[in-house]
């Protein structure tokens, strides 16, 4: 068998003139089939075969997160690897940061000893296993310039909260700001990207002229002279801006990305590319590699590497510090105008936000909650379903409030804040409430929006998971359908066997028609 070199940096990878069949070899491993490639005329005719792959076969190059599965494969395969790199960056700080009043989970220690011997990978955490408190571990440690990236506003705030109360110095880019610091930078991922987006004269000048064309005021009669003019420095600034965030990629040395199952898209991908010198890159999820798209599930590994460990909910659970789940599954009386055949649009909106049978059964749930002093947190898709709960809920004299995506950040954190102090009895949210948000201890979680995706149900029953202080450490998760039509029976189906192949999860399904046992609760005196 050959022996082979095997280089690499924090972004990229190359096999050294490997042999033609080791290049196959690893072409065949970092390939994937691409999305729609049924529909594609070529494949069904024999032409192709719908793959594509991370390598390339002319510069025998790919990501470097992929370099433990190529080096893992050809060694198996009896090939001699030598792998050519430079050290990881050395941790500055103390080998045992004090990061909260709390002293961290084994596992915690863990995940940052797995850190330190491999420099990158995804740390695979169940909700409610202390992302965060990983994250401030690898930060404290390491005392490097460090961006942390997330694509929710509300996580951004919680950690920089969290990161000032342990005295580590913070910059922020994004949602309106743009400080960047020699510690722990707060990265929003949609501003970065959008940042990164290389400009394009002509596209500035056909915006202009797109806003003139729909304006009423005088700009109107602009010259064409001047809209190139106006277009030049649109794009100059555009420039300067990409090439200023640019450079502060590259000082970076450690990258942490939060909920990290959302790079799957290219936005993550991008960002870290341009972090050339950041030989320490971490992915933190409870929900790895659960995408629909081969091709996103495997940018996930190009951008970080692989698993480096793994924290089950049953663990969690096993150990009391996640609380012990309880399904409900409730088959609702459906709309009288739901079908077995309706389509999709129609049946989820007859089904699901029309649906006052089901309305009924949730408030029930929810008054039973308030009657034994659970906070309920009822879930959501769409804006007008969660008003409709709202006014339902009310209505029937519970206090409950709103929050969705266009909720001021102020509202969000003061309303959640509201749940936690018994202000209210009832938090209702959209997808905002899926991902990392730090909610108190939750007694109910109601899933009343269906849907199957597996990374949104795991996030949604996450958030009654975290244990309980003040009351036995039980939670409660009801969720609502309509079996009578197909394709909210084949949803609920996907949703159940999740739950059902979930060790932690599967011993607390309750039998059709059987309640929640509210009696391991103490009822509350009116």
């Amino acid at each position: 068998m050959a022996v082979l070199q095997l280089a690499h940096n924090a972004t990229a990878a190359k096999l050294v003139n490997p042999p033609a069949d080791v290049a196959q070899v690893t072409a065949d491993l970092l390939s994937y089939v691409v999305d729609g490639a049924d529909h594609i005329w070529s494949v069904n005719s024999g032409r192709w075969d719908g793959k594509s792959s991370f390598y390339d076969t002319t510069k025998h190059a790919f990501p470097a997160g992929f370099v433990y599965l190529v080096h893992a494969e050809l060694t198996k395969r009896g090939h001699n690897v030598h792998l050519i790199r430079k050290p990881h960056a050395e941790p500055l700080g103390p080998e045992k940061p004090v990061v909260s009043k709390f002293e961290p989970y084994d596992f915690q220690w863990r995940a940052l000893r797995q850190v330190e011997k491999h420099g990158r990978g995804i740390i695979q955490v169940a909700t409610g296993g202390g992302k965060s408190v990983i994250a401030k571990l690898i930060m404290a440690r390491y005392r490097r310039m460090t961006l942390f990236l997330t694509t929710r506003g509300i996580l951004l705030y919680q950690m920089d909260d969290q990161l000032k109360e342990i005295g580590l110095n913070t910059g922020q880019i994004g949602d309106g700001e743009f400080k960047v610091v020699k510690g722990v930078n707060l990265g929003m991922v949609q501003t970065l990207v959008q940042a990164l987006e290389e400009p394009d004269l002509n596209k500035e000048i056909r915006a202009i002229v797109k806003s003139i064309h729909l304006s009423k005021t005088k700009d109107e009669n602009l010259s064409r002279e001047e809209i190139v003019k106006i277009a030049k420095e649109r794009f100059a600034e555009k420039t300067k801006k990409r090439n200023q965030i640019i450079k502060i990629l590259e000082m970076i040395e450690v990258v942490i990305g939060e909920e990290a199952h959302e790079a799957g898209g290219e936005s993550y991908y991008k960002i870290l590319q341009h972090c050339k010198n950041a030989t320490i890159r971490v992915a933190l999820t409870a929900t790895p590699f659960m995408r629909d798209s081969a091709e996103d599930n495997m940018r996930l590994m190009a951008a970080f590497g692989p698993k480096l460990i793994i924290i089950t909910e049953k663990m969690l659970i096993d150990r009391g510090i996640l609380a012990k789940p309880y399904f409900k599954f409730v088959d609702c009386t459906p709309h009288p105008k739901l079908r077995r055949t309706s389509p999709w649009e129609r049946a989820y909106k007859l089904g699901y936000i029309d649906n006052d049978f089901m309305l009924q059964a949730a408030l029930a749930d929810a008054l039973k909650a308030k009657e034994y002093g659970l906070p309920v947190m009822a879930l959501c898709v769409r804006k007008e379903h969660g008003q409709k709960i709202e006014e339902f809920y009310k209505a029937a004299g519970l206090r409950a409030k709103f929050i969705y995506g266009e909720s001021k950040m102020e509202i969000r954190r003061r309303y959640i804040d509201m749940l936690a102090t018994e202000e209210i009895d009832v938090l209702i949210g959209t997808t905002i409430l899926d991902v990392g948000v730090d909610v108190p201890a939750v007694g109910l979680v109601q899933r009343l929006g269906g849907y199957k995706a597996e990374v949104q149900l795991r996030q949604q029953i996450g958030r009654g998971l975290r244990a309980k202080k003040n009351m036995p450490n039980y939670a409660f998760i009801a969720d609502y359908t309509c079996n009578i039509n197909t394709t909210l029976n084949d949803h609920y189906r996907q949703r159940r066997a999740i739950v059902e192949a979930t060790p932690g999860f599967a011993e607390g399904i309750l039998p059709a028609n059987q309640d929640f046992p509210w009696a391991l609760f103490e009822r509350k005196a009116a």
